[in-house]
C-alpha cells in the first residue's frame, strides 16, 4: 500500500510532491532522507510497484509535481518505461525522472515522451538534488511554452482536418509539377490554403524558438513532413519546443557530434526523425539545418560538407 510521510522541518526554498516508484525499500528511505536533508520534499507517496501508482494517477485525486520512476521491477509484469504512456494519457506534463542503470533499449524508447529525464544509478545526494531542480526548472518553462504551442496550433489542426477531405481528392494534381497558375481554380485553391495554413505554423514557431535560428533547408523538411505526416508534424513541433530550451548538453536528447563536418549535431527527436543543427563558438543561437526521416546518413553528411559555407558564416 502507498506510505505516506511528511517533512519534519519547512524549507524557504520550493519544495514538492514527489511520487516515489520503486520496488526496493531501501531505496525509498534513501530518497526520501535526501530530499528532505535538501529542503526539497514537501510531501512523498511510495509506491513499489508500477500498477500501484497508476491506480493512485486514476483516482485524480492530487497530481505529484514530480515522480522519481525506476525502469526495473522484479515479478511486476512492467517496468517504468512501460507505463510513461499510461502516465501521459491524463498528465501530459507531468515531469517524469527515470532512475536508470542506462538501458539503452529502455532509454531510446522513453526518449519519445516529453518532459522525459534521466539519473542513472547508483543516485548520489548530490547529484539528485542537483538534477532534480534543474530539471524542474526546464520543465517549468517547458511546459508554459508546449501548453501555449497547443493552444495556439487547435484551429490550425481543425482547419487541417476540413483541408484533409478537400485534399485527398486532389493529390495528384497538387504533386504534380505544373505551374499553379495554369491548374484550374479548383485546384489551386486547396494548395493555397494548405500554403497558408503551414505559413501560419512556421510563423508561430519561428516566434516560439528563443534559442534557435530556421534555415531555409530546415523550413523545406518542415514542409516536407508537414505534407506527408501530420501527426508526426505535430510531434516534431512539440519536441522542437523542448529542445529550444534545453540546454544542448542534456541527457535525453541523445545529442551527437556529427564526424567530418565542424561544429555540427544531430538530435534525436523521434525514431523516425533526426533534427541536424549548427552551434559554432561565435554562435549565440543554434541553427537548425535539417530534418531527416528517413535515416539517410551519408546523403545528409554530403549535404551538411557541401553547404557548410552557408550556413556556418
Amino acid at each position: 500500500m502507498p506510505q505516506t510521510i511528511e517533512p519534519q522541518t519547512p524549507s524557504a526554498q520550493p519544495a514538492y510532491f514527489f511520487a516515489l516508484v520503486d520496488d526496493e525499500p531501501r531505496i525509498h528511505e534513501f530518497l526520501v532522507q535526501t530530499l528532505r536533508e535538501a529542503g526539497m520534499l514537501q510531501r512523498h507517496e511510495s509506491f513499489f510497484s508500477p500498477l500501484e501508482f497508476l491506480e493512485f494517477l486514476e483516482q485524480g485525486d492530487e497530481e505529484p509535481d514530480i515522480v522519481l520512476l525506476d525502469i526495473n521491477f522484479e515479478n511486476a509484469g512492467l517496468s517504468g518505461v512501460d507505463i510513461l504512456p499510461h502516465i501521459r494519457e491524463d498528465f501530459p506534463y507531468l515531469p517524469v525522472i527515470l532512475l536508470t542503470g542506462m538501458d539503452n533499449d529502455a532509454l531510446r524508447e522513453a526518449e519519445e515522451y516529453e518532459m522525459v529525464y534521466f539519473i542513472p544509478k547508483p543516485v548520489q545526494p548530490d547529484q539528485l538534488t542537483r538534477m532534480i531542480r534543474f530539471y524542474m526548472g526546464k520543465s517549468k518553462k517547458s511546459s508554459e511554452l508546449i501548453q501555449h504551442l497547443a493552444h495556439e496550433l487547435q484551429d490550425f489542426k481543425e482547419y487541417h482536418k476540413l483541408l484533409e477531405e478537400e485534399i485527398e481528392s486532389l493529390q495528384s494534381e497538387l504533386e504534380a509539377p505544373a505551374e499553379a497558375a495554369e491548374q484550374p481554380a479548383e485546384v489551386r485553391e486547396p494548395r493555397e490554403k494548405k500554403e497558408k495554413a503551414f505559413q501560419r505554423v512556421q510563423d508561430l514557431v519561428s516566434s516560439i524558438l528563443q534559442n534557435s535560428d530556421i534555415m531555409p533547408s530546415f523550413i523545406k523538411d518542415l514542409k516536407g513532413i508537414f505534407d506527408s505526416n501530420y501527426d508526426l508534424f505535430k510531434k516534431v513541433i512539440e519536441i522542437l519546443t523542448r529542445f529550444d530550451v534545453q540546454d544542448a548538453g542534456n541527457p535525453g536528447l541523445n545529442i551527437h557530434k556529427v564526424k567530418g563536418t565542424e561544429n555540427v549535431y544531430s538530435a534525436r527527436l523521434s525514431k523516425k526523425v533526426r533534427l541536424f543543427f549548427f552551434s559554432g563558438p561565435s554562435t549565440v543561437r543554434r541553427r537548425l539545418l535539417r530534418l531527416d526521416t528517413v535515416h539517410d546518413t551519408k546523403g545528409m553528411d554530403r549535404w551538411l560538407r557541401e553547404n557548410y559555407n552557408s550556413y556556418a558564416k
